[in-house]
């Protein structure tokens, strides 16, 4: 018997070779031949990092948005020979993430989500099948089957099976590098769990074999370039090239000017599209490079993941370290049309392509990484050939070593300065340009028609130094020698309309006077393709005709004179590249603000811990006085305690997080406690609810106490004649301060916030009541602890004591960060920091002559009670 099965296993791993690839997908898994990993194809060998999708209804959206596109990768964890020569057994996993469908009745529904720390319009999710199967080497072909594990619309576990099938070529070329395949359901089409075949494809990483480096060294080598390239500082790196490389490359098609109009240069490589993305790229220890090039219209993408764009291009070539460039040539990739992600097929290998590292900037040229692209036949000479310029439109601040800037419009920046700067030194100290936090900024855009939007503002170089590279405490950063100015280059962006993706991009350059604080800039911008554009008789791409005028604050002003300038165009209202000059204004502070800010954080965080731990000492005081002396609680005001409660309960169930959760686009520089912020967050939670629990067994017992004593039911009278007195001044004072925030429209606190600072307000006052219940029993003895009412009285003035203080010697960056004396919590201001304390000390003093001689003693002789009610304390041990 066992000869027969050793019969028919041979026989079927003999017919293997004859076996179609369809049919192969179907043999039963071969054992292994040996228990060591293949040393000639091991398990990394099949990887694939990066990958696109299509398909897969109702796992999956058929039409995913385009900022996050549908990817898979596929981790092998093992591979083994066979018995079969050149049959490898694999096991591994394929993970899928993509899009939810809008909606379905299918019970494939809810996979893995990714949940979204923000709002999102799309839901993502991923699935994953663990495999077993084999990789034919002579059929170039994987077959993997195994089970998934989905979660259905009710959360429930559903396991699916799926069949992977990959065209894996031993090696890939210029020609074919490409992996693609499909995964496909194992269930029947009426099985709830089946979902339709999903395409994949991907760039070959592995084994790659170059057979054009010669043709690339030839074409390269007929090509010149005027500037100066830098190298990749030493021996070829694969991950600097790949960091050099990285982002978008913006195609500068040039202009045809004829009969008035200029219009691009399009057509000459067959596509039109803007935008180049160095999508995938691997190379070897002997400087060979591989890339796949995506051509779009969108400047920003996933270049990390494996893209189709309108267009693509498979390239390879060398790093030619003499001439310090990248030289290349490429294929034409070519997408079915059915499906742009089931077919991608290799056409014309006529492009040629060139990549160098400029080692000067200027105001025209700020691209890491520039080239050139163009498309011809093999045998045309160079010159024949429309070349297409290129370069980075991002990556400033990186990879800059022995780079230099060359101003060029230095001189003209002096002539429109000169008109609004006059040198002369202005009122205070200015940044002195050396610090790139002071220098960079976020600003407000509001334009003639009063549209505001939004911006920033960063420098690129000061002198000959780069900020990214420049000593912060080398003072021998050079200096004009005449009069004392910076040269100076930024970048500045700003939208063109609230919500709109199309943005202002300008390259300037100019001087900064750090006597006065006055910034001058000369700028220029890449000139598009729109039907303004081409009515301008402009050959050039980038209008240079713009000058920017700014004026920063002093290093100790107020954050709303942090930047003030505008942005004008110099040509004439009749000229279609005109524009209206727009305001900047920036509210802002300097790094030594924020350091100062930090420290006085970290102050009122120290004095909400000491407030409050004084808070429930005085509470305990208070309860253990009522306990020796228990007579004393019936008169204690119920409505006082009652706003005590409250005012620790509401914070704590509903505006804590408010001390700790910032906007942190405001004041992110700010949140830089390193997690000491959240341990303080931690006790201060605890001390609060120590509080609360205080406060709220004191009107426990109190009200227990009188509710006890049948001999003062005469108290809740007085009680409610209180309550009819304050609750009309508490509504009145609410209705006044919706009446201000209702006519006070360009204030920037909500009405729960104005109502919750009022909230403090009341908090403030919290002796009125056992003033007025006082009054009305005409009480002589001591119900209230001297500790308690003073106490209490001490820490609701020291807010307003310390705010004081604070507006005049702290920045008011943004209110949101302050943690004591805040906004949400009372009214602040110089009137009431002087108004509040001098009530609540009123109402103290007040509270300790009633107890002293009576709930009337303070009051004229003709508005006094006649008699009045004395307490003698009595021990409760008697």
């Amino acid at each position: 018997m066992a000869s027969n099965n050793s019969l028919l296993y041979f026989l079927l791993l003999s017919s293997l070779s004859l076996l179609s690839a369809t049919s192969l997908c179907n043999l039963p898994l071969p054992l292994p031949s040996a228990t060591l990993p293949s040393a000639s194809f091991p398990s990394h060998f099949f990887t694939i990092s990066s990958g696109s999708f299509s398909g897969g209804h109702p796992l999956f959206s058929l039409s995913p948005p385009s900022s996050r596109p549908n990817s898979f990768s596929f981790l092998t964890k093992s591979s083994f020979h066979t018995r079969s020569p050149g049959l490898f057994r694999l096991s591994g996993t394929i993970i899928l993430r993509g899009t939810h469908p809008p909606s379905t009745n299918r019970s494939l529904l809810h996979l893995h989500r990714v949940r979204p720390r923000l709002p999102l319009h799309h839901r993502y999710a991923a699935v994953s099948f663990d495999l077993d199967g084999f990789w034919s080497e002579p059929d170039s072909l994987l077959c993997m089957h195994g089970p998934g594990i989905i979660l259905s619309s009710r959360g429930n576990a559903i396991h699916s099976n799926a069949l992977l099938k990959l065209n894996f070529s031993k090696t890939s070329t210029l020609t074919s590098p490409f992996v693609t395949g499909t995964l496909q359901s194992s269930d029947e089409p009426v099985n709830p769990n089946y979902f339709d075949p999903v395409s994949l494809v991907s760039f070959a990483e592995k084994n790659y074999e170059y057979t054009e480096t010669s043709h690339a060294k030839s074409v390269c080598g007929d090509l010149s370039v005027q500037e100066e390239s830098r190298g990749l500082g030493g021996e070829f790196s694969c991950e600097q090239l790949r960091g050099l490389l990285e982002g978008s490359f913006q195609l500068e098609y040039g202009r045809d000017c004829l009969n008035g109009h200029c219009d691009p240069v399009r057509g000459a490589l067959g596509f039109d599209q803007d935008y180049m993305f160095s999508n995938q790229l691997d190379c070897s220890d002997d400087g060979k490079v591989h890339m796949y090039l995506v051509f779009t219209n969108e400047s920003r993408s996933m270049s990390r993941s494996f893209m189709i764009g309108e267009k693509g291009l498979v390239v390879e070539g060398f790093w030619d370290g003499e001439t310090n460039r990248l030289c290349l040539v490429g294929c034409d990739v070519v997408a079915s049309e059915e499906d742009s992600r089931k077919n991608l097929s290799i056409s014309e290998c006529s492009f040629g392509l060139s990549f160098w590292f400029p080692s000067v900037f200027s105001i025209k040229s700020r691209s890491v990484a520039v080239g050139r692209i163009w498309e011809g036949k093999r045998e045309s000479k160079i010159g024949n050939f429309t070349m297409i310029p290129f370069g980075t439109t991002a990556n400033y601040m990186s990879n800059l070593a022995k780079l230099k800037y060359k101003y060029t419009k230095v001189e003209v920046v002096r002539g429109f300065c000169a008109k609004v700067d006059h040198g002369k030194k202005g009122k205070g100290d200015f940044p002195d340009g050396r610090s790139f936090r002071d220098m960079r900024f976020r600003f407000d855009v509001k334009s003639k028609e009063g549209k505001g939007f939004s911006g920033i503002a960063s420098p690129i170089s000061l002198g000959n130094n780069f900020y990214a590279a420049l000593d912060l405490a080398d003072n021998a950063t050079q200096l004009d020698s005449d009069n004392g100015y910076l040269n100076i280059s930024y970048r500045i962006e700003y939208n063109l309309d609230q919500g709109s993706k199309k943005q202002m991009k300008i390259s300037a350059e100019g001087i900064y006077n750090p006597k006065s604080g006055a910034l001058c800039l000369i700028g220029c911008q890449y000139i598009g393709s729109s039907d303004t554009v081409r009515q301008a008789r402009v050959n050039d791409s980038m209008d240079c005709e713009i000058f920017v005028n700014m004026q920063l604050g002093s290093l100790h002003g107020k954050p709303a004179e942090h930047v003030k300038g505008t942005i004008r165009s110099l040509r004439e209202k009749s000229d279609p590249l005109f524009f209206d000059s727009v305001e900047i204004t920036s509210r802002g502070i300097y790094f030594e603000q924020a350091a100062e800010s930090m420290w006085r954080i970290d102050v009122e965080i120290t004095m909400v811990l000491i407030s409050l731990t004084f808070t429930c000492l005085f509470l305990g005081l208070q309860l253990y006085q009522l306990k020796k002396n228990p007579d004393f609680l019936p008169f204690i005001s119920i409505l006082m305690l009652v706003i005590l409660v409250l005012g620790n309960m509401i914070p704590l169930v509903l505006n804590f997080d408010a001390l700790f959760v910032m906007r942190r686009s405001k004041q992110n520089i700010l949140m830089w406690s390193g997690g000491w912020l959240e341990v303080n967050e931690v006790v201060i939670r605890v001390l609060t609810m120590v509080n609360f629990l205080l406060q709220l067994r004191l009107l426990q017992v109190a009200w227990a106490a009188r509710s006890a004593d049948v001999s003062k039911t005469g108290l809740w009278v007085h009680e409610k004649k209180t309550i009819w007195i304050c609750l009309p001044l508490y509504l009145f004072g609410a209705f006044i301060a919706w009446l201000v925030h209702t006519i006070n429209k360009s204030g920037r606190h909500t009405l729960w916030e104005d109502l919750s600072s009022y909230a403090g307000l009341i908090l403030d006052g919290f002796l009125l009541p056992q003033v007025i219940f006082n009054v009305f029993f005409n009480l002589k003895g001591k119900a209230l602890a001297h500790s308690f009412y003073i106490g209490f009285t001490l820490v609701r003035v020291l807010p307003h004591v310390y705010d004081a203080y604070r507006s005049r010697h702290y920045v008011p960056f943004v209110k949101s960060s302050y943690i004591y004396a805040s906004p949400n919590d009372d009214i602040y201001s110089l009137a009431w920091d002087i108004f509040v304390p001098l009530g609540v000390l009123i109402l103290s003093v007040v509270v300790f002559l009633q107890q002293r001689f009576g709930g009337s003693s303070f009051l004229p002789l003709r508005l006094r009670r006649s008699g009045e009610y004395e307490m003698v304390p009595v021990s409760s041990s008697s």
